[in-house]
């Protein structure tokens, strides 16, 4: 009786949508096996969505090559496939959705992958949604087993004691529900870390151009959303605050969209840097990686500094609670709304308390 009321409700609020999700589970939904393989052969990820949740998603992907997998494919976004791109000299196949909506593209996708490997042994679902397009992409995969981080009604995946679940409630870290979810299927204890591996030229080339600017502050102006944007005044009180604080030099990070601010702050700004290098997210997770301090409202940024352990200081318009950075020394200031209205006072109260990696107070200038 709950359950038909829940429906009707939904039906009343949203009814395109409930009749979709309705229809979604009666023609994907399937009976798995009753338990997890024992023997893993051949697993798939299936996280065809943002930067962020492809760098949480590590430990999954470290739990099942501890577990001794075969053959692990990892089905991504355009957005975010980047991120696994290393992992090929791993053995590990990438497969990338140029629309992680299109129906049939994931279908496609889905039999593709099933008339190449047979049966696949494991799906994790990994976009902690329970839509369409995730339940196209489970039902036509039919794995014999699949795990999924968040409820959903469907009986296609495996029946756990909710441990992952209850963090993931809570609001805890979103690598460390990964990790969690890991363990409590019993495929591997794994740390749960953000991770964004890059090539060893990439990093080389970073390192070779901030080698005369160490110890630095790697400072990020742009999130993904204009109230998560700060403006090129913002930027200039900000980098005052870093001259004067830390009392090191500062080197852009930057997405093609905040190229603009980034050189006129470098024209404009004593000891204000913008690297001489092809923008690309790999330069910028070597940048963030050298950094002392990372300063950002980029909740991508602020996950490579979680992986490389580096004092972050995250500036978010709202609470982003299960995004929080990961890093030993860390600080949040969260604004309630919009950056337009950060208040530089409480930044710099921030910054004089973080321990600054690598020469606090220690300033140095281009070629010194």
């Amino acid at each position: 009786m709950a359950a038909s009321a829940k429906f009707l409700q939904q039906l009343l609020r949203h009814p395109r949508r409930t009749l979709r999700l309705r229809y979604s589970q009666w023609r994907y939904d399937y009976t798995p096996e009753p338990r997890l393989p024992d023997t893993l052969h051949t697993v798939v990820l299936f996280v065809p969505k943002r930067i962020g949740d492809g760098m949480a998603v590590f430990p999954v992907i470290r739990a099942l090559q501890a577990r001794g997998v075969s053959r692990l494919v990892i089905v991504a976004s355009s957005y975010n496939e980047i991120v696994f791109r290393r992992l090929v000299d791993e053995s590990v196949e990438l497969v990338t959705l140029a629309d992680a909506k299109d129906l049939g593209a994931i279908r496609g996708v889905a039999r593709d992958l099933r008339t190449r490997h047979g049966c696949v042994d494991l799906c994790v679902e990994g976009t902690i949604r329970d839509d369409v397009p995730t339940r196209c992409f489970v039902g036509t995969l039919r794995a014999r087993c699949n795990l999924k981080l968040g409820a959903s009604p469907m009986r296609c995946y495996a029946s756990l004691r909710g441990e992952a679940q209850a963090m993931q409630d809570r609001g805890e870290a979103r690598p460390h529900c990964w990790a969690g979810l890991m363990r409590e299927a019993g495929i591997a204890e794994v740390p749960g870390a953000y991770e964004f591996p890059i090539a060893a030229d990439d990093e080389e080339r970073v390192r070779r151009s901030v080698a005369p600017l160490r110890p630095y502050v790697a400072l990020n102006l742009d999130g993904s959303h204009p109230a998560r944007q700060l403006s090129l005044e913002q930027g200039r009180r900000l980098c005052e605050l870093l001259r004067d604080i830390p009392g090191l030099p500062v080197v852009m990070v930057f997405g093609p969209g905040g190229e603009d601010k980034a050189r006129r702050l470098a024209a404009d700004m004593p000891d204000v840097h913008r690297l001489s290098l092809a923008v690309s997210l790999p330069h910028s997770v070597a940048i963030v990686k050298h950094a002392a301090l990372v300063v950002t409202p980029d909740t991508a940024v602020l996950h490579m500094a979680s992986a490389w352990n580096r004092p972050t200081l995250g500036l978010y318009a709202r609470p982003q609670r299960r995004w929080r950075p990961l890093a030993e020394h860390s600080a949040l200031i969260e604004t309630g709304g919009h950056l337009a209205d950060l208040d530089m006072q409480q930044v710099a109260r921030a910054l004089g308390a973080l321990p600054v990696a690598e020469g606090r107070g220690c300033h140095m200038t281009q070629g010194g």
